[in-house]
């Protein structure tokens, strides 16, 4: 006998009041989502990722709100429309955002199959809920997908019209470190590519309200460049709700002051590199910021500054191999050169940390006397400028990863 259709409609409204628990929302967007930025590494950017959880769940709680109706009119919520912006100006393809529904599709029902429609004991009812919710969830998404194909085409069209998109091309290409000429940089950008760098950057919550998110992204950066010394900075839009910042100074800027970071709008985030020269720090700073970002994510703190979280993100992996190269450069200066005689002290200042200033125990490992030990690392100081005492907990760093990694 045909199962009765009351029995699906019963099990569709049982199936959404389990769906919509927030324990089980969670579950269901990190599933779906971590299978897209494996598939899409672009997507381990914090502020994409951010917006492609916000996009895949305000999707999912759309598609519930109608999974036990035939006819609905599909209208995504505010927050896909923001990632298909993000995408555009981003200056991605519309492939990438195809992709990334499809991947979610995929994903999506899989998760449905394995955790609801699988465990459905009577296999006829198991059948008519998959022959009535495949359907649903197709149209959701193409329907959404086919109105979302028109804001992005939209929000890119004008994007790459705009002088935005030329500045934006500009900074990808100096972060990408493409051969790129820098007078022409200059002036694409309005900015001092020869002076001291130090990029930030700066996100407005999800539950600001949407007609006041450009105000704050617009006055932060320059309250924020102000107080590092800088005039006006240089923003690129980097999401719906955020924008990376660099701030140009004749010299080494100073650190973001506690009063400022204590001053900052409510409900607006900062996350600040440190201090570099030319083109390079232009990069290096950016990722510095990048990598505060993450750490202020996790701990939703109004600001972080890399310069006081810069062991964590080197021991997370999250301040890349560019992390560890200033961190060696800043931290050995003269005492990180490729020659034999320098090799040598480092390894035994390196062991002489290692063992609490023991000279007599490293003597023992290089057999040597204690007093040639302790020569050394007067040696190593000297080349240091100061006592291994100070900063040593960084000096132990550096000479940790010279070691590992040579001086290359």
């Amino acid at each position: 006998m045909p199962t009765d259709a009351a029995a699906v409609t019963r099990w569709l409204a049982q199936f959404v009041l389990a769906s919509e628990s927030r324990e089980t929302l969670d579950r269901l967007v990190k599933v779906v989502d971590d299978e897209i930025v494996e598939a899409l590494p672009e997507f381990t950017d914090p502020t994409l990722r951010r917006e492609l959880d916000a996009s895949t769940r305000s999707h999912w709680k759309g598609f519930l709100s109608v999974a036990t109706r035939d006819a609905v009119e599909v209208r995504p919520a505010p927050e896909a429309y923001d990632l298909a912006r993000t995408l555009a100006r981003r200056g991605f393809e519309l492939p990438v955002l195809l992709a990334v529904y499809r991947i979610g599709q995929r994903s999506a029902w899989q998760y449905i199959t394995e955790t609801h429609i699988a465990v459905i004991p009577d296999p006829e009812l198991r059948a008519a809920v998959l022959m009535k919710l495949w359907p649903r969830l197709s149209n959701w998404l193409d329907n959404a997908v086919e109105t979302l194909i028109i804001t992005f085409a939209s929000e890119r069209d004008q994007w790459q019209r705009g002088a935005r998109a030329r500045r934006t091309e500009t900074v990808r290409a100096l972060l990408a470190n493409q051969a790129i000429d820098m007078d022409d940089a200059t002036t694409a950008l309005s900015y001092p590519l020869r002076l001291h760098h130090t990029a930030f950057t700066v996100r407005v919550d999800e539950d600001v309200a949407d007609t006041d998110i450009q105000r704050l992204l617009d006055a932060t950066p320059i309250a924020v460049s102000s107080a590092l010394g800088g005039e006006r900075p240089l923003t690129i839009s980097s999401g719906a709700r955020t924008v990376w910042c660099w701030s140009a100074t004749s010299g080494a800027s100073k650190p973001l002051p506690d009063n400022v970071i204590a001053a900052l709008p409510e409900f607006v985030h900062v996350s600040v590199g440190t201090c570099h020269p030319g083109v390079d720090g232009f990069r290096r700073s950016h990722a510095e910021a990048l990598a505060a970002q993450v750490v202020a994510h996790r701990r939703g703190a109004p600001a972080v500054r890399y310069a006081d979280v810069e062991l964590a993100c080197l021991a997370a992996g999250i301040a890349g191999e560019e992390g560890m190269t200033t961190l060696v450069r800043r931290e050995l200066g003269a005492l990180g050169a490729a020659d034999e005689s320098t090799a040598r002290l480092r390894d035994t200042l390196r062991l002489y940390l290692a063992h609490a200033g023991d000279a007599r125990a490293v003597g023992e490992i290089l057999n040597l006397h204690p007093n040639t030990v302790r020569y050394r690392v007067r040696q190593a100081e000297q080349l240091l400028g100061h006592s291994v005492d100070h900063r040593r907990v960084y000096v132990e760093l550096a000479l940790h990863v010279v070691s590992a990694f040579g001086t290359g």
